[in-house]
């Protein structure tokens, strides 16, 4: 018989360990749960606020040339944000004409590259009798 409760007693623990098991792996799918709606719920914040960063930019662009044709003026609060635009504007205008600068002269540097390439090279004319280096 002692054999048989020490059986039982092991089969008991098994039991308990087995039970514990369960209910942390129950936890655990719990909290996976919670992070994966929370990481949804995040990326669709993400996604709606990258919508309203698209519709203002979408919006600000429409009203800036309605300002440029004359179409449209704006209240005396606006000054300072339409200075600010116009000079971000005139940046990267002189900005495109640097880097236009710059290519034209990295052409015209591979043209003259090319140029000596194609140059015809002075021949040697080795005299008889004269060793060849």
């Amino acid at each position: 018989m002692a054999a048989d409760s020490k059986q039982s007693e092991v089969v008991k623990q098994i039991n308990e360990a087995f039970e514990a098991a369960q209910a942390r792996l129950a936890q655990l799918r719990e909290a996976v749960e919670r992070n994966t709606d929370l990481a949804r719920a995040n990326a669709r914040t993400t996604v709606l606020r990258d919508q309203k960063e698209k519709a203002l930019r979408e919006l600000g662009e429409a009203v800036w040339r309605q300002l440029q044709k004359g179409r449209l003026t704006l209240p005396a609060g606006f000054e300072a944000a339409l200075k600010a635009v116009e000079a971000a504007e005139q940046a990267a205008e002189a900005h495109a004409r640097e880097l236009t600068d710059i290519l034209m002269e990295g052409a015209e540097v591979a043209e003259r590259l090319n140029e000596q390439k194609k140059a015809p090279k002075p021949q040697r004319v080795l005299v008889p009798g004269a060793k060849k280096r």
